[in-house]
Parts: structure tokens; C-alpha cells; sequence
């Protein structure tokens, strides 16, 4: 919480750095420093369409992640990890890339991932 205690039930205390970790294992199919660590194949399953899917909107479900096929401007393989508060982990295979942010709106305005990352691709093209 923001007084510094950790809350178990629902919370992960992260940096943009651990978060930047964690897509790295999974833009590596779960291979960290040469040694597998989640099974192989697993980023297929968490990217694969599961259940049904929300009619409209820029993103799909996955096993866990939120799928940005659908989200214009961005790889069809993006997928990524919403947290609370701002953070969010956009991987993107096709790129080779991990795209990390935290951050918090006091006003609570809306954040919009997908042109986040969109703007991020454009940039480094």
C-alpha cells in the first residue's frame, strides 16, 4: 500500500524494471539465461483466443493476457499484462520487444495502452 506494506491477496510490489523482466521471460517462451523456466510452448497457450471474445474493443483474452490483435497500428502478435494503477507490459514477438509502463493518473483519466504502444513501435521504426 502506500504506506510501504505489502498487501498479499491482490498485490505485487514491482519496479518497471521487474516488470520489464517478466515480458522479457515471455518474449523468450519462458528461457531466462539459457535455462527454461516455464514450459515450452507456453507463450502460444497464453496468446491463444480463450473462451469467448469480447465483441468489440482493441483487445481480446487470453490464458491470463490481454490479446492486442485486434488494437490498430500494432503487431497482431502484441499481447500484454494490465495491472492495476497504470502498469501495464506490452510483449510483442515480431519486434522483439518488451514495452513497460507504470504510471498512475491522479484525475483517474484513462490510459490508452494501445496507442502507447503504437507510438512506441512508430518511433523506434
Amino acid at each position: 500500500d502506500w504506506r510501504g506494506n505489502y498487501i498479499l491477496s491482490s498485490q505485487v510490489w514491482t519496479t518497471a524494471r521487474d516488470l520489464a523482466r517478466f515480458g522479457q521471460l515471455y518474449l523468450q517462451d519462458g528461457v531466462w539465461e539459457g535455462r527454461r523456466l516455464l514450459p515450452e510452448g507456453w507463450r502460444d497457450y497464453v496468446t491463444a483466443p480463450s473462451g469467448p471474445q469480447p465483441p468489440t474493443g482493441d483487445f481480446g483474452y487470453g490464458a491470463t493476457f490481454w490479446l492486442m490483435n485486434r488494437s490498430e497500428g500494432v503487431p497482431v502478435d502484441a499481447f500484454a499484462a494490465f495491472g492495476n494503477r497504470g502498469q501495464y507490459v506490452v510483449i510483442v514477438p515480431s519486434r522483439d520487444i518488451v514495452i513497460v509502463r507504470r504510471g498512475e493518473d491522479p484525475a483517474g483519466k484513462p490510459f490508452d495502452v494501445a496507442a502507447f504502444a503504437r507510438a512506441v513501435l512508430e518511433s523506434l521504426d
